[in-house]
């Protein structure tokens, strides 16, 4: 399915409704309905990531074909659209309980292998990004202890560069300092899905 460059816009060029789960693993329009699953919604429902990941698979898929004719007969506004993922919300809680406990199974290896794949990758990223930031501060260190000796400028650009260069030190560290930041944030999110995927149990699903 396609996906819309702009999310403001679902109805331009008539492309399929988005949904998507937030942090918390709630459904929600991810093309501008403002459509929110509540938190009661999800009272007493699976807290591990597959079983949330059902809810938004039924949107995406069994409820979809009917959800974009709603959008198709409320153009132009989202109303129509916001009331009928209220609608459709019982049904796509009950999709994650008629699953086999061998689709349940499947669903949640699937998702414990991705995010332990994801921690791996972001181990990997943080190493180099972590050198890297080692290299630019020391690198910015040396600069301010021995600054190099500058001539005098001859034209305006040579004393742009000049001004510039030691500011390109500084962004350099501070860049691989966000990325570091960027990575340790989300390994803090893959890590907390981790911990809810393992906690799924074949006879506590929601049926």
């Amino acid at each position: 399915m396609s996906k819309l460059k702009r999310r403001d816009d679902i109805y331009s060029m008539g492309w399929g409704v988005c949904f998507a789960l937030d942090a918390n693993g709630y459904v929600y329009c991810a093309d501008g309905c403002k459509w929110r699953a509540r938190k009661d919604d999800y009272e007493d429902y699976p807290p591990w990531p597959s079983a949330r990941q059902s809810v938004l698979d039924y949107f995406e898929g069994e409820a979809h074909r009917e959800l974009d004719m709603v959008r198709d007969e409320f153009p132009g506004t989202a109303a129509g659209l916001h009331v009928a993922c209220d609608d459709y919300m019982p049904a796509a809680l009950r999709r994650y309980g008629r699953l086999s406990d061998a689709e349940k199974l499947t669903a949640h290896e699937a998702s414990m292998a991705e995010f332990e794949c994801d921690l791996e990758l972001n181990k990997g990223e943080m190493e180099c990004y972590l050198e890297q930031h080692r290299e630019c501060k020391k690198a910015w260190t040396d600069y301010k202890k021995n600054p190099p000796k500058v001539r005098a400028a001859k034209t305006r650009a040579d004393e742009l560069r000049q001004l510039i260069a030691p500011l390109r030190i500084e962004l350099e560290m501070e860049e691989a300092a966000e990325e570091c930041d960027r990575l340790r944030r989300a390994k803090a999110r893959v890590t907390r899905m981790l911990n809810l995927e393992k906690k799924f149990h074949l006879d506590s699903t929601n049926s």
